[in-house]
């Protein structure tokens, strides 16, 4: 092959390989291939504490630029403490030499049930991603269909979009106020969300509002529960009333 085309097919590669990878780019498959890292551009949405024995490891949830989510995770003590100080939650980066591995399943606990995770070690490079970018309002894997809530690990992180049916009465305890609230999807499956705090007293109107007019709501970063048999939001929550979104069409009038 002549050295012009060897020259144009290499930096046809090394292009390939500097383009951000997006999450849902990355298939189950691609983990059987030749071992390969990547560059992303992400937000941290949420940066979880660090494991508080040992202090070896640690969690984050990134958000790209698509609304697709995934778990990331990095191990031992120095680079725990390195990636800590590092990413900020909100905050937008590009990593590279990233690792994409397969999900452990019912092994060990993750946050999110997806099929892939990302892996920070000491050749992961980080830098504060400077150009503008937007990212979308809401994510991208939404789950539509409650009844698919029960075949989930305990304890994970769920998306939900469903429609506000009633609202039970408030309860105070030692812990802050909380609410059990019946939302239903577009099959008409029922279910039960217990929402906290200033969930409820930031949006007690507007609360209101979706139970009479049988509004839909988006609710992230709801954790579920197994032996309670609920979504209760978490500190991560956020509520989203009167939206536009593409999968509204789903629910029919009632």
């Amino acid at each position: 092959m002549e050295p012009v085309i060897l020259n144009r097919d290499r930096a046809a590669m090394d292009r390939l390989k500097r383009m951000p990878m997006l999450f849902d780019d990355y298939r189950e498959e691609d983990f059987y291939g030749l071992p390969r890292k990547y560059s992303i551009v992400a937000r941290v949405e949420v940066k979880f504490p660090k494991e508080p024995r040992f202090r070896d490891r640690q969690h984050f949830i990134f958000y790209d630029i698509n609304g697709a989510k995934i778990e990331a995770i990095t191990y031992m003590y120095e680079t725990v403490k390195h990636f800590d100080n590092l990413l900020h939650e909100k905050h937008v980066y590009k990593m590279h030499n990233v690792k994409f591995s397969l999900h452990p399943g019912e092994f060990n606990f993750r946050h999110l049930n997806g099929p892939m995770e990302l892996c920070l070690d000491q050749q992961t490079i980080v830098e504060p991603y400077t150009v503008p970018i937007q990212m979308v309002p809401f994510p991208k894997q939404i789950l539509l269909n409650l009844a698919d809530i029960t075949e989930l690990p305990n304890r994970t992180l769920v998306d939900i979009m469903a429609i506000v049916v009633h609202l039970d009465t408030i309860h105070r305890t030692m812990w802050g106020p909380f609410r059990k609230i019946v939302i239903m999807d577009a099959r008409g499956y029922l279910h039960i969300i217990k929402v906290w705090g200033d969930l409820l007293n930031k949006n007690a109107l507007r609360w209101a509002l979706a139970k009479e007019d049988y509004g839909i709501i988006i609710g992230t970063m709801f954790r579920r529960f197994r032996r309670q048999e609920c979504l209760e939001s978490s500190d991560h929550t956020a509520i989203h009333f009167n939206l536009f979104h593409h999968n509204t069409h789903h629910f029919g009038p009632i």
